[in-house]
């Protein structure tokens, strides 16, 4: 049914080591579509003045409505850090120039929503996914029956009858060229307990395998053969993830991908899947402390096993290490470093500084514990509300560097800008 509602979709993100393509907004374009709103994405990454391209679009054109999607706050990690929201906070204020309301979301957003929106003057959010709520947002807001600037896509979950034909409104070969990689996802949603992560215990909505696989198709028929997946682990529902790559290799897409793990749940069909379907990359997320790796249920063993499936099946292994949480010992920091030694995946990147949520368990813990606030990076203050990145840091750099003593499995992540596909 088509609809008199004019709205712009904005991907504010310029970070471009390497740059990354706005899926989260192809996902939503397919959803207005559908439920006929006319809509324009404005991709700002490459721009030289992102606030003169916007404010040249809202004078060519006219909108009842401006939807930023929000990929990160920051760039999260300590080295070379980038704070993202004050070019957003311009670009929301060009907006406002124009009386034009300010809807909020992505993953970035969802992290503390309510600081987001107050930070950058904005009218509404949208946490969590947005296939299913945005649509009921609008509907509200167009009969002005809204009683509430948030609005929880948590509750709804994902429109599992959407198949998505991207390409069309992003320039690929922009990304591309510079070392993009087009991503896709299966579902969203975590189960891992991890106490710094803000999609911890986050529900769990799974895609209809055949409409990612139609998606696939269509970008493989359009001339795109390399992807990364944009799960937060690829493995939270094992049956369904390896139904998954068995679709995929029925398909025979010309195709090879990249993807997330956690180290559990796991077993060798779906090392065996993966390989079938052309994975050849994994980043696997581990933390040193073994109290963490009790909560996500796993345990060295499982570490060991997974490794030698990634050597019988011919896929890279990289490994994202934690390491240096609050009260974890350094003797747990060289166990761990001494184990991948012995058990070399093809690298594994160390980041020890551990970047503050609110609303996290990491939070709730620096917040309780006098001592441990003395190894933030940064001040701490009452009502502490963790928008400006602020670091927990026990283990020094110099530590570090001298237990890795230059072995080129290991790298320090961030000192050097970059992701796994591209070593």
């Amino acid at each position: 049914m088509a609809n008199s509602m004019n709205i712009l979709l904005v991907n504010p993100n310029t970070f471009k080591n390497p740059p990354v393509i706005p899926v989260g907004l192809e996902y939503l374009m397919t959803v207005l579509e559908k439920h006929g709103y006319n809509a324009d994405i404005l991709d700002l990454c490459f721009e030289n003045s992102p606030i003169d391209k916007l404010n040249q679009k809202l004078k060519e054109s006219s909108y009842d409505l401006i939807a930023f999607s929000l990929r990160n706050i920051d760039s999260a990690i300590y080295f070379n850090n980038e704070f993202f929201l004050f070019d957003v906070k311009k670009l929301i204020q060009c907006a406002k120039i124009y009386r034009i309301p300010v809807i909020l979301g992505g993953s970035g957003f969802s992290s503390m929503p309510n600081e987001i929106l107050k930070y950058l003057e904005a009218d509404y959010g949208i946490i969590g996914p947005g296939e299913v709520i945005f649509p009921r947002f609008l509907k509200q807001w167009q009969s002005n029956q809204l009683d509430k600037k948030l609005f929880d896509g948590w509750q709804y979950g994902l429109d599992t009858d959407l198949i998505h034909y991207r390409g069309k409104k992003i320039d690929y070969p922009s990304y591309i060229s510079k070392e993009g990689i087009i991503g896709f996802e299966t579902h969203v949603g975590c189960t891992n307990k991890c106490p710094y992560c803000i999609e911890a215990n986050t529900p769990v909505y799974l895609k209809k395998i055949s409409n990612i696989i139609e998606e696939l198709r269509y970008l493989v028929d359009s001339g795109y053969t390399h992807f990364h997946l944009c799960d937060s682990e690829f493995n939270t529902n094992i049956d369904y993830s390896i139904e998954f790559c068995k679709s995929l290799i029925e398909q025979k897409l010309e195709m090879k991908w990249a993807l997330y793990m956690k180290p559990s749940p796991y077993n060798e069909e779906l090392f065996r899947v993966l390989h079938e379907s052309n994975a050849y990359l994994i980043t696997l997320t581990v933390d040193s402390d073994e109290r963490i790796q009790a909560l996500n249920n796993y345990s060295y063993k499982d570490l060991d096993i997974i490794i030698e499936y990634c050597d019988k099946y011919k896929i890279d292994l990289a490994i994202d290490l934690l390491t240096g949480y609050p009260n974890e010992s350094l003797e747990s920091t060289k166990k761990c470093l001494k184990f991948f030694e012995n058990n070399p995946p093809k690298t594994v990147g160390i980041s020890f500084y551990y970047r503050i949520y609110k609303n996290t368990a990491l939070a709730k813990l620096i917040e309780e514990d006098t001592n441990l606030k003395k190894q933030l990076i940064s001040s701490y203050s009452e009502n502490q509300d963790f928008l400006f990145p602020i670091f927990f840091n026990q283990i020094k750099q110099e530590t570090l560097e001298n237990l890795i003593a230059g072995k080129e499995l290991f790298r320090i992540a961030g000192i050097i800008p970059g992701v796994n596909y591209q070593l």
